[in-house]
Order: C-alpha cells, then sequence, then structure tokens
C-alpha cells in the first residue's frame, strides 16, 4: 500500500468560533449527562451526584475516606445544592466549608464508555478517569488510588461497578502510561483509547479536554496548533487538560487491537464483531485512517448537536455499514445490524410500554425502519435467549465464517506491514490457534456451538438411536420422543461414530440437563442400556462440572496442547463376561486379572472410549476396539505428553466400566496400567530409552519411546519376546515389567536387578539343563539352554567367554580412539524359583571359576570378503578349520575333530570360548555401537550350527 504524505495545513484561528465550539461541546457534554442521570437508579444517582465531592474534599462523613493529608481538591468545582443534600442523605451533620486551594490534585473527572449512549443499560459499569496533576508524587498517588478503592467498594455495595483509573495527561501524551485494566493493553492501545475518551468520555466536574478546540482540519498537526492557542492566550492552561492527538495509528497497535478483539470474540462474538469490522474499515484507510472520533468532532464543528446521530455507537454501526455496503458484503452487513441490535437490548417486537418511551428505543425503532426489518424478524431476534440448536448451529455458522474473514484481513494486513517490527508474527500464530481448537472440524472433536448466542439449548425428552448395519455403525440424536421405524423425516440434532462423543456433545453444549432431561435409547435390543448412558452421563457431570470450559490460556496456546482432563470409558455396550457366562467358564482358575482372566486368559478390556479435555479448550474423543485397543489407547494418550518436552508428567486417567458385573475391577486394572507405565517412562533417569513389557491374554507387547513418545511392538510368543529381548540397544535400555506380566517367569526379578555398566549372568537348573540368561551392559537379555553337568564347567566356560569379548571390545574402542569400554563388573547369580513362589536370585562367589583347569579353546574368527562373502576360522587348541579350505563342510569337520580329542567320546555340547568377527558381521558400523549382545548372539548361532552337525556324526 502506497503512502501519500498529508499536506500540513496553514493555521489559521478564530477566538469567537472558539468559543462557540466550546459551548457547542459543553451543551452535549450536559444532555448526555442528563441521559445518563435519567437512565439510573435513585441510589445510583446519589453516588453521581455525590462523585465530585468525594475527590474535591477530605470528610470522613464521607465514603472513601483515607485520611486528612489524602490528595484532594478538584480544579473549577463548587458543589451544587443537590450535591450537598446528597451529602446530608448519608450524614445529617455533614457541613461543607468552602477552603482556598493553592493547589488542585484532581484535574478533572471523565466518565468513559457506553455511559449517556444508546449502548448504556442498567448493567453497565462505569469507568471514570481521574485527571491528576503530573507533579504528584508516588505517596499521594498510592494514596489517591487506595481513596479510589474505597469509592469503588462503596459502589459496589450500592450494586454499582465502578473502575477507576487515575490518568496523567503528561505521561500519557509521552506514552508513559499504566496498564488500564485486564481489558485493554495498557500503551499498546493508546491511539484507540485516546479515540474512545474523545468520543464517548463525559466531563463530570474540572478541566475540559484541549482536543475540543482543535479544528478537524488541523489535527495533523495538532501540537502547533495546541502550542499557539497557549501562546496567543485563546485558551488559560488551567481550563484544559490535554491527553494529545490523534495522529496516526502505529500498525503494531492496530493489528494488537483486532487481534485482542478476535480473541475475545471467539467467546463472546456479539460482543466483538462489530469492533472486529469496525477495524477491518479502518485497514482500508490505513495509514490514514479516519477515526470515530475525528468524524465525531466534524460533525460537532459542522452546528450538529442532535444527541441521537453524535451517539459514539450509533455511529460505529454507521461507519461499519458503509464499509460493508462498500464492499457488496450484504450477508456481514445483517450480522453487523444484528450484533448491534443485541448490544442495545431493546425488544422492539414487544408493544410499547405507557408513559414515556425511551429515547433509545425511538432510535432503534428508526434504524429497525431503515433496516426493513419485520416484525416476524424482530420478534425471532428477540427470542434469542430461547433459541434451540437448530437456530443456533445457523447463526454459529455465519459467526465462524465472519471471524474467519477477519482474520484472514487481518493476516493480509499484517503481511503488508513487513517492514514494522512491532507486529509480531507469533501473536497471529497465538490467535490461529485460538480459531482452530474453538471452531475447525475434526474425527471425534466436540464442536461447543453456543458461543453466547442462546441462554438455553436444554431438551427435557431426546432420542438415541443405535445404527448397527453393515457399512453404517454409529449414533443418531433426536430431539423429543422418536421411535425406531418414526425417523423417516426427522431432522437429526447429531451423528456420532461413538457414544461418548454423542453424550459429551450433549453434555458440554448443555443439550441435556442431569436430572431433568429423558434420553431413551433406541432400538429395544441396542447393546448399551440405559443405567450404562445415565452412569457416563453422571461421570462427564463429575469430571467437566456443568460442561463449563474456561478461557485458554495465552501460555497455554504458545505450547503444544496438553491433556488437562480426562475420561476412560471400557466396554461401553460390550459384557466380556457373557461369552463366559455361556459356556460356564467365568472362572475356571485362580487368575483374577481382567486382562488375562481365567483358564484360558481371557481379555476382558474389549473397547475403549477416551474422552479428553486440552489445555486449548478442546474437547475431544476418542474410540478404540480390536485386538491392540489398549495399547493403542495408552500410547495415543501418552504421546500428549513427550517424554522429552520436560514438564509435569501425564495426569492420571479417570476410568469406568459399567457394562458387566467386574465393570470395577476392569477399570481398576486398566487405570493401574496407565499408572504404571506413566510412572516407569516419567519418573526416573535413563526413560528416555526404557522398555515396558505388558501382556494381554496370550501376547506380549513391548513398549519404547520413538521420537520421545512410547510406542509398542506386538509379540505372539514368549520366544519371539525373548528374541526382541536381545536386541541391542542404543543406550542402557532398563526393563519394567507389569506386575501381571511373565510372573511364572524369573524374568521380573532379572531385570528389577539390572544395572548399567554391568555385565550380569543369571541361569536356572531345569533338570539335565540349565536356562542360561545374560544381561548386558545396556540391558540387552541373552538366552540360552544348555545341557547342565554342575555349576564350576557351565560358568567358567562363559567367564572365559565374557572375559575374552571386554577384552576385544575395550581394544576396539581405544582403537577408534573413544575411551575405554566399561564394564564395572561381572555379577553371577543362581536363580530358585519354585511353584507358586517368588524367584529368588542367589549371587555366585567367583572365586572357585578361577581355578586352573584344562579346558578345549574353541575360537571363531570371521569376516566379510569383497564380495560380500563371509568367512570364518576356527582354531580348535591351535588347530586350523577355515571355510576357504572346507566350504559348507566346515562346522561338520570341526564337531568331527572335536570328538575325536574326547576320551570319553561322548557327543556332549560344544561351547566356544572365544569370538572375533568384523563389525558388518555383527550389524553394526561403529565401535562405539558394539555391546556384549553382538557376540552373544553369534556365540549361540555358531555354537547351534557346530552342536546340529556334531549330532549328526
Amino acid at each position: 500500500m502506497a503512502v501519500v504524505e498529508q499536506m500540513k495545513p496553514r493555521i489559521e484561528m478564530d477566538g469567537v468560533q472558539l468559543r462557540h465550539v466550546q459551548r457547542r461541546f459543553m451543551v452535549i457534554n450536559q444532555d448526555r449527562l442528563k441521559r445518563v442521570y435519567a437512565g439510573l437508579r435513585d441510589r445510583h444517582r446519589l453516588f453521581l451526584d455525590l462523585l465530585p465531592l468525594l475527590f474535591h474534599i477530605n470528610h470522613p462523613m464521607l465514603p472513601g475516606y483515607l485520611s486528612s493529608k489524602a490528595p484532594a481538591g478538584l480544579s473549577d468545582y463548587k458543589p451544587n445544592k443537590r450535591t450537598l443534600d446528597a451529602a446530608r442523605k448519608l450524614s445529617k451533620s455533614f457541613t461543607y466549608q468552602q477552603r482556598s486551594v493553592r493547589e488542585h490534585d484532581v484535574l478533572a473527572l471523565y466518565m468513559m464508555g457506553s455511559s449517556g449512549t444508546i449502548a448504556y443499560s442498567r448493567k453497565s459499569d462505569f469507568d471514570i478517569w481521574v485527571c491528576i496533576r503530573h507533579d504528584m508524587d508516588r505517596d499521594a498517588r498510592e494514596m489517591l488510588a487506595q481513596k479510589a478503592a474505597n469509592i469503588e467498594s462503596w459502589a459496589a455495595s450500592m450494586s454499582l461497578e465502578v473502575h477507576f483509573f487515575l490518568m496523567d495527561d503528561v505521561a500519557f501524551r509521552a506514552g508513559e502510561m499504566d496498564s488500564l485494566s485486564s481489558e485493554s493493553s495498557g500503551s499498546a492501545q493508546h491511539h484507540l483509547l485516546l479515540d474512545e475518551f474523545y468520543r464517548t468520555g463525559l466531563l463530570i466536574a474540572g478541566r475540559y479536554p484541549i482536543w475540543w478546540l482543535v479544528p478537524p482540519q488541523y489535527e495533523v498537526v495538532y501540537d502547533d496548533y495546541v502550542s499557539q492557542l497557549l501562546h496567543k492566550r485563546f485558551v488559560n492552561p488551567k481550563e484544559v487538560v490535554d491527553f494529545g492527538g490523534l495522529g496516526e495509528m502505529p500498525a503494531g497497535e492496530f493489528f494488537g487491537a483486532t487481534l485482542w478483539q478476535l480473541y475475545k470474540a471467539v467467546s463472546s462474538p456479539y460482543k466483538s464483531v462489530l469492533k472486529i469490522l469496525l477495524m477491518e474499515a479502518y485497514s482500508d484507510e490505513y495509514p490514514h485512517i479516519r477515526m470515530l472520533s475525528h468524524r465525531f468532532k466534524e460533525a460537532v464543528y459542522g452546528g450538529e448537536t442532535n444527541l441521537d446521530g453524535l451517539d459514539p455507537y450509533v455511529q460505529m454501526c454507521r461507519r461499519v455499514e458503509e464499509y460493508l455496503l462498500e464492499n457488496g458484503e450484504l450477508e456481514r452487513l445483517e450480522l453487523a445490524r444484528r450484533c448491534f441490535y443485541f448490544k442495545i437490548n431493546e425488544k422492539m417486537s414487544r408493544p410499547d410500554r405507557r408513559g414515556n418511551i425511551s429515547w433509545r428505543r425511538e432510535v432503534m425503532r428508526e434504524l429497525v425502519q431503515e433496516w426493513g426489518w419485520s416484525d416476524g424478524h424482530l420478534h425471532l431476534l428477540d427470542t434469542r435467549p430461547q433459541w434451540k440448536i437448530q437456530q443456533v448451529l445457523e447463526e454459529r455458522q455465519i459467526l465462524v465464517d465472519a471471524l474467519r474473514q477477519s482474520y484472514q484481513a487481518l493476516s493480509e494486513f499484517a503481511r503488508g506491514q513487513d517492514d514494522d517490527h512491532t507486529i509480531d508474527p507469533a501473536e497471529l500464530n497465538l490467535l490461529g490457534r485460538r480459531l482452530y481448537a474453538a471452531f475447525e472440524r475434526k474425527a471425534g472433536k466436540v464442536d461447543l456451538v453456543n458461543p453466547g448466542i442462546s441462554d438455553d439449548l436444554s431438551e427435557d425428552r431426546l432420542s438415541l438411536h443405535q445404527l448397527n448395519h453393515p457399512g453404517q455403525s454409529g449414533w443418531v440424536l433426536y430431539r423429543g420422543l422418536v421411535r425406531s421405524g418414526e425417523t423417516g423425516g426427522q431432522r437429526p440434532l447429531k451423528r456420532g461414530h461413538s457414544l461418548v462423543e454423542i453424550l459429551a456433545w450433549c453434555h458440554f453444549n448443555h443439550i441435556t440437563q442431569s436430572s431433568l432431561s429423558m434420553i431413551s435409547l433406541h432400538p429395544e435390543d441396542c447393546t448399551v442400556s440405559s443405567w450404562e448412558q445415565r452412569s457416563v452421563m453422571d461421570c462427564l457431570e463429575d469430571i467437566f462440572p456443568r460442561g463449563r470450559l474456561a478461557e485458554p490460556d495465552l501460555d497455554a496456546l504458545a505450547e503444544p496442547a496438553r491433556v488437562a482432563r480426562n475420561a476412560l470409558f471400557i466396554n461401553l455396550g460390550v459384557d466380556p463376561m457373557a461369552k463366559l457366562t455361556r459356556e460356564g467358564m467365568q472362572l475356571v482358575s485362580s487368575r483374577t486379572d481382567a486382562l488375562s482372566y481365567g483358564g484360558r486368559w481371557e481379555n476382558l478390556a474389549i473397547n475403549f472410549e477416551l474422552i479428553i479435555q486440552t489445555s486449548w479448550q478442546e474437547i475431544l474423543t476418542f474410540h478404540y476396539s480390536g485386538d491392540h485397543a489398549l495399547l493403542d489407547c495408552l500410547c495415543d494418550y501418552l504421546a500428549w505428553t513427550p517424554i522429552d518436552a520436560g514438564g509435569p508428567p501425564p495426569m492420571g486417567v479417570n476410568t469406568f466400566s459399567f457394562s458387566s458385573t467386574r465393570g470395577a475391577p476392569i477399570a481398576n486394572r486398566i487405570r493401574d496400567v496407565f499408572d504404571q507405565v506413566t510412572a516407569w517412562f516419567y519418573r526416573g533417569a535413563e526413560r528416555g530409552n526404557a522398555r515396558y513389557l505388558l501382556q494381554v491374554s496370550h501376547d506380549y507387547y513391548l513398549l519404547q519411546p520413538e521420537n520421545g513418545v512410547p510406542r509398542y511392538r506386538h509379540f505372539k510368543t514368549y520366544a519371539a519376546l525373548l528374541q526382541e529381548l536381545a536386541a541391542p540397544q542404543e543406550r542402557f535400555s532398563p526393563l519394567g515389567i507389569d506386575p501381571s506380566t511373565l510372573s511364572d517367569t524369573p524374568l521380573p526379578a532379572l531385570f528389577q536387578a539390572n544395572k548399567p555398566g554391568r555385565l550380569q549372568l543369571f541361569y536356572q537348573v531345569d533338570g539335565p539343563n540349565a536356562h542360561v540368561y545374560v544381561l548386558d551392559e545396556k540391558g540387552s537379555l541373552f538366552h540360552q539352554e544348555v545341557a547342565f553337568h554342575d555349576a564350576l564347567t557351565l560358568l567358567t566356560q562363559f567367564q572365559r567367554f565374557l572375559n575374552k569379548i571386554q577384552e576385544r571390545m575395550n581394544f576396539l574402542v581405544q582403537e577408534a580412539g573413544k575411551g575405554e569400554f566399561n564394564v564395572a563388573a561381572i555379577d553371577y547369580y543362581q536363580i530358585h524359583h519354585r511353584h507358586g513362589a517368588e524367584p529368588r536370585l542367589e549371587q555366585q562367589n567367583i572365586s572357585p571359576f578361577k581355578q586352573s583347569r584344562s579346558y578345549f579353546g574353541v575360537q571363531v574368527i570371521g569376516d566379510v570378503m569383497d564380495n560380500n562373502r563371509s568367512v570364518f576360522t576356527m582354531y580348535c587348541n591351535e588347530q586350523e578349520f577355515s571355510t576357504l579350505e572346507y566350504g559348507e563342510r566346515l562346522f561338520e569337520e570341526v564337531a568331527r575333530y572335536i570328538l575325536s580329542k574326547r576320551a570319553s567320546g561322548q557327543a556332549y555340547p560344544i561351547y566356544i570360548t572365544d569370538i572375533d568377527l568384523a563389525r558388518n558381521l555383527l550389524g553394526v558400523d561403529t565401535a562405539q555401537e558394539l555391546q556384549t549382545i553382538h557376540f552373544l548372539n553369534y556365540k549361540k548361532r555358531i555354537e547351534q550350527r557346530l552342536n546340529d552337525a556334531l549330532a549328526k556324526l
């Protein structure tokens, strides 16, 4: 947008005209004050009568009194008879003594906002500027602020909401201003605040604004004009306050103001849409914006004194109408007029009251006639508080479209101001997130359809129909009693894939009232019982009271969304015990675990309905069913809180199950799973690479973080699980095991004893064999079943192998210049495990295994040739065997040779005592990736081939 420089006019002054204009402004001001006064209740009139006096004197009989030393004295003020009578109503002994004041602490009192305008109502609050002298010290300002707070409290006792703001006109002109309230952005909205002050501010008492005396054409040279007014003594400086001229609004302030209004519009659109459209109209004129206060001043200088035409809110509506008509946007024009109509809150479809008809009603009558609104349309608008869901949905869509269009306009404005560093793209992103969270449709999301449109969407009777046809399953909600077979021609209120989504939609949109609304379920053989449905609604009320959501915190929007509240419903409409009951298999063993119940280890947690409220104040529902439903639900829930994101761990899950007699144990078991997995991954060291094992029925699930989020892998058998546990790890990976998982194996005890940087060998004697487990320095598990003769023989051969491997790995790491391969020690344990008892680990003393004995050494050396062919060389007591000589018969020849050297001639197993393999054979690229499990796994594979060959001899 090209910026055109404005020509500065030559300054000319006419004292007579200035006096006329000043009187005209004063008449308008007094007439508007009369309108304020006429609209007040008697006790509130008392407040307005006394207000100037309260700041003029310190009197212990009057409200707000703090001390005789509090700042006082209101410039150019003398209480009239009505004020003094009001004071005597409060205190009959009150007497007023006029004192000469050398210096007034308070320069003026102004009432801001809707007071005296068509938008004023008895519910409106009073925002009052207390203009103070610039040189008032901090202590005095604090005393005056406390006195103002006391007066606010007195007003509140009369059910009148009042807010005072201490305003220093000199500081304001310099841009030094405290934040006025949570409803403003302080100095960030300097020009817009000043614009509001000049067009809505009512002088209650004290000095008038010098801005009145600066003709519209001289606004561009405001400072020069004011300087000459004072220099040429057209104005006494003790008669005026000067908050400065409007000038040109910075792009950053314009952007920030529009952003703030859009943000507020998400939850209260009617209050903000008109202001947003005004900002859009201003953007068309930027940077030379003709603000509403300019128009107001032009009208007054043109001789206009009609309060209706000068009304600030009528002028705002007119400006928005002009903009939308120029652009042919008739739908948004109708929306803007509706917003204005709702703001004024004069129900024009109702007959006039007897007696005096208010000026507000007369103005509104002229406007609706001009707009061509029919009686029927007025009746529709006046019944908005009672609108039901269909009407609200239509209106919401219009509001959403309008806000999205305004957001796009704001985005385009920001892109056109690339060189303005006061515009922060991050703020626009926050607003985008707010709009996305509030209005974007996505699967399972509960749309909040009533952003202040209607007061009551509740229905006394609803009908909920379950669809269970091929290719068509889900739920449909109807208004009233609609039986099966009566749905033809009926318009559904809501369709959804899950029951919880439908019920949550009713709860958060206040379609249902806990004890007053009746929901009938259809058809009669519906899988969900009425008791289940009511139980779900009760839970929603307990966890999300009254379905009320707070405004999302800006800090929360700046971060990824997190779970704020939740509920998890298990087995809705499914009784997992029904099949077992029919087959007489309710419980044929002592297993009561809900995830592996009875003799057949049945999983009783069939489906899951999760509902969460996010920190962005979204309501989302998720449905899970199928073989992996629990793990899908668990991992999706944990994904809301990445392990490496910092901050608190995921909150606990509220679990419920109502469909069977075992509902409570099922819910408790699922809650425990969530709690235990959360504790394992989020409350301890090394958790970023930790693992967790859970058994569901006969299947195993191993969870491990991927990109900071736990994900699962599924294994159908125990053997497949052991193979996975033998996989190498990037770094030490502790394994947590669900208390009901693998309880008949020693694995939980082994992993509980697991420590980083140590090798731990465990063996369990099982008849003629032994199960050997090795946990290496990174937590990988090696398992092998071997023949058992005695502990000394078993442990000595493993000791020799593990010592050799440590030496070799240390050499490789040092050779790569990466320090040393550090394994603190090798620990040996025997596992004692009697049926029905907890496994016991007995540590073995290493000393006996260091005795000098003669062993048959078997060393394996492997490499990969240029043609990617593996070559092995084996040394048996220094006798060399190589694939280069024997090819595929290598393992057979080695087995034959070893058997020939045994005096007994027995074919007992062969064990490798040392192994040296190229890294690409082990599947690693660097020495740092090597770990003991690589060598143990390869040892096991080669031993298997040797022993298979031995068995064939």
